[in-house]
């Protein structure tokens, strides 16, 4: 049986450029007891041979692996890393960011301390470079959770789940996977995986996780560097239909996902409770096209959503919720 401590898993896709820094930022860990798994999407430039290139330099303890297909999100090749990975623990990093020399042992040693399912830090630093170049000291920015107080010592997440529901719906977290640590068993045996989705799948993996943590610990310390790439996925200006297009997709899978997710544990029973977490859904998701219609009128933005929500291949369920919810917010704050 493996005694690696810790698995970082590093999806990949088209990221040549960047994927040696990153590559790098983990090797320079003061943390020794790690294993990485680089998780190739069908990359069409060169980012895997840049990656093989420092496969002499990590002893082993680098691996590069490959989806059969292109799959268009992060979420499948984080699933072929997880289920490739050995290591007690699991941390995600994206191929264009960097771990601290002190992340890992940081995050080890707290998890071992409290025995957490998941660590979840709250503070992270950011630049702008989008070169092949070092980045600077001084174009480091520290940012955090947007709305809450950080914490100053590690904290538990309360057990009550009306509790946890309501910190969602006040927008307490940030749900990115990066910036976490997650016990890989808890992972496995809670069958807790991203779904196969273009973006966002991230929350629908979050909020899985923090409602089936039993430990889910909140911790001050700073752990990642996240590039601010306008190459990215997430970054890339479309058009407004185009965007909404993408958006409805995400969003209506997204909530069939996680309304197949609460049918399947009976705490979510309760209607309350159900409209809690689409009060939490659906703002998030909402943030994600904010800057699709800056200067559109009421009409013009009507009209693209009546034209999307035709489209057959929404999923029904996930529609419906968001509709439904919609709706009742409308009647309720007029």
């Amino acid at each position: 049986m493996s005694d690696t401590k810790i698995s970082v898993i590093i999806p990949l896709y088209n990221a040549e450029k960047f994927i040696r820094q990153t590559l790098i930022s983990v090797l320079a860990s003061k943390f020794k007891d790690y294993e990485v798994l680089v998780v190739d999407d069908c990359s069409t430039d060169s980012s895997v041979a840049e990656a093989e290139k420092l496969l002499p330099h990590f002893d082993g303890r680098l691996k590069i692996l490959s989806t059969e297909k292109n799959s268009g999100g992060a979420g499948v090749p984080r699933n072929v890393g997880i289920k490739n990975s050995a290591g007690k623990y699991i941390c995600f990093l994206d191929a264009d960011d960097f771990l601290l020399p002190t992340a890992l042992g940081d995050f080890f040693d707290v998890a071992e301390k409290f025995s957490a399912d998941v660590l979840h830090t709250e503070k992270f630093l950011t630049f702008d470079n989008t070169g092949e170049s070092n980045f600077k000291r001084e174009d480091l920015i520290l940012r955090r959770d947007e709305t809450g107080k950080p914490v100053e010592v590690p904290t538990l997440e309360p057990d009550d789940l009306h509790e946890r529901i309501h910190r969602c719906a006040e927008g307490r977290f940030l749900w990115m996977p990066w910036g976490k640590l997650y016990r890989r068993t808890f992972l496995v045996e809670n069958k807790i995986d991203f779904p196969d989705m273009a973006f966002t799948e991230d929350l629908v993996f979050g909020f899985e996780c923090y409602i089936c943590a039993k430990k889910y610990l909140r911790v001050p310390f700073v752990t990642n560097i996240y590039r601010m790439n306008q190459n990215s996925v997430s970054k890339k200006i479309i058009s407004s239909r185009d965007g909404v297009k993408l958006w409805l997709r995400s969003v209506t899978d997204g909530m069939s996902f996680i309304a197949k997710f609460m049918d399947e544990h009976k705490f979510f029973r309760q209607p309350d409770v159900k409209y809690l977490v689409a009060d939490f859904l659906v703002p998030t998701y909402f943030r994600f096209i904010k800057n699709l219609f800056q200067g559109m009128k009421p009409h013009e933005v009507e009209e693209i959503f009546y034209d999307e929500l035709q489209n057959p291949a929404l999923n029904p369920t996930g529609k419906n919720l968001l509709v439904a919810h919609m709706c009742a917010k409308r009647v309720l704050t007029r």
